[in-house]
């Protein structure tokens, strides 16, 4: 893949990154429903072809733009599994309260409910951001940093799920700053070694 991306015109790569911007921005604007390859053509001042081109279709695209916020947040390299956990959730809570591309979820959980497409591609999305902190969770477990009998799988929803409750069912994001006391109210407090 990065072999393929390091061939790639540098004229393609613009106009990719325009048609992707115009597609947060379409998405965010009129929702998944009213998206259309031309409204998108149009917002980015390119033709139809060009879309085409690179992408199949409609959701071919927005599971590319998908894949392009994907990188915002991040597992820190350093510290300990306590304070990982913490610094993802809290890139999470940053990117759920003040991302452009954040506006999208609203329409792409509705999207979901009546296009396959959309609902194969978000669970398969939902999965995989998922797995980053059970993984990160199950380490924990695995060196006896957290506690032998918390299940990873839930306690990565217990944890996640208030930012994503506050960006979907409130106009309050869940503060960034608040994450450290949702860490340990649901991991309890850290033991002294």
């Amino acid at each position: 893949m990065a072999e393929e991306q390091a061939n790639r015109d540098p004229r393609i790569e613009r106009s990719r990154k325009v048609i992707l911007e115009a597609t947060v921005d379409e998405l965010a604007e009129v929702g998944y429903g009213a998206l259309t390859i031309e409204s998108v053509a149009k917002r980015a001042g390119v033709g139809k072809a060009t879309i085409y081109r690179q992408w199949r279709g409609k959701v071919d695209l927005v599971e590319s733009v998908l894949e392009m916020i994907r990188v915002d947040v991040v597992v820190p390299a350093e510290g300990t599994v306590r304070e990982r956990v913490t610094g993802l959730l809290q890139g999470l809570a940053f990117y759920l309260s003040d991302s452009r591309a954040s506006s999208c979820m609203p329409t792409m959980v509705s999207a979901a409910h009546y296009d396959d497409a959309v609902g194969d591609f978000q669970f398969r999305f939902a999965t995989e951001r998922r797995q980053i902190l059970v993984d990160l969770l199950s380490e924990g477990v695995a060196t006896g940093e957290l506690d032998s009998d918390i299940d990873p799988g839930l306690t990565a929803e217990i944890l996640a799920g208030p930012l994503f409750y506050r960006r979907l069912m409130t106009n309050e994001p869940f503060p960034a700053v608040d994450v450290p006391k949702l860490v340990e109210a649901v991991l309890g407090r850290p033991t002294k070694r």
